[in-house]
């Protein structure tokens, strides 16, 4: 008998203490980072952001559209921290032909993002349709190198929206979410995003193919009291 009472005291003991690890784990996780910009632009503001463009879609914003262009978010007085993540929402609009480079003419059509100018994404992007007799393949999710890395169209696509211009789905809206996390100590952050298309045979390259964002969110983690 007196066995099963120890027995039943340890018990509880080693639940009571699993208890309180997982609570001492979600306040030490919840603690230890913090949101520092949020923005889904959906009204509109552009705070914090260098070379912003907005455009209205359905009652909403986005920023852009770019084409051989981009904007960067300027952030200050972070607090104390060891790393970042980013998380990022570009829209891909229309014809874009990842790794294809047909004489400097059409293609390779690459998107980047740089933080504190340490390179986070260098891909090619495609919104080729993909069959036996015609693909443009796309490096993304890896960097683009000269198109040794051929992935199929729209890896890794979070949704697929119609074009900008070209207003079906053939060469539609590719929608991705990136995200990254990097080292970071500095109270100062600056993220840059650009985009080099080449397409030097449409009277309008911007409705041939352009991106936007529809958000944009940075942590800063493991801080400090």
């Amino acid at each position: 008998m007196l066995k099963q009472i120890s027995l039943l005291k340890y018990v509880k003991l080693v639940f009571a203490i699993s208890v309180l690890n997982l609570l001492a784990g979600c306040i030490k996780s919840g603690y230890n980072e913090a949101t520092v910009y949020d923005n889904d632009f959906k009204k509109g503001s552009t705070e914090k952001l260098k070379g912003a463009l907005l455009y209205k879609k359905n009652d909403e914003f986005f920023i852009g559209r770019y084409n051989n262009g981009g904007f960067s978010l300027n952030l200050d007085n972070l607090p104390a921290h060891t790393a970042i993540e980013i998380t990022v929402q570009p829209y891909l609009h229309d014809s874009w032909d990842g790794n294809n480079n047909y004489g400097g003419i059409d293609g390779p059509d690459i998107w980047t993002m740089y933080a504190d100018g340490q390179e986070l994404v260098n891909s090619s992007f495609s919104n080729s349709p993909c069959n036996s007799m015609y693909c443009l393949f796309q490096s993304y999710p890896a960097k683009y190198s000269g198109g040794i890395i051929n992935n199929p169209p729209k890896t890794d696509v979070m949704s697929l929206l119609p074009g900008f211009c070209y207003t079906g789905y053939t060469y539609g809206t590719s929608v991705y979410k990136i995200v990254k996390t990097i080292s970071h100590t500095k109270s100062t952050l600056t993220i840059n995003f650009k985009d080099y298309l080449v397409q030097t045979n449409v009277p309008d390259p911007m409705c041939d193919e352009s991106w936007s964002v529809g958000l944009l969110k940075v942590k800063v983690l493991n801080t400090t009291p």
